[in-house]
């Protein structure tokens, strides 16, 4: 039986302070509404990041 490649995500160790600086943010009134959660708004910082640097797909 042949297995069906699929694309997954990774799980990926972030340093504890970082993460609590990025839930401090997320949870702020004015953001609350901007993110939805802790990896939406990690996703969207290294895509920016990643962006401005020139990396294309």
């Amino acid at each position: 039986m042949a297995k069906t490649k699929k694309e997954r995500g990774a799980v990926v160790k972030i340093d504890l302070s970082l993460l609590k600086k990025v839930e401090q943010f997320v949870n702020k009134d004015e953001n609350k509404f901007k993110f939805v959660n802790k990896k939406q708004f990690i996703d969207l910082a290294v895509y920016e990041f990643l962006r401005k640097q020139g990396v294309k797909k």
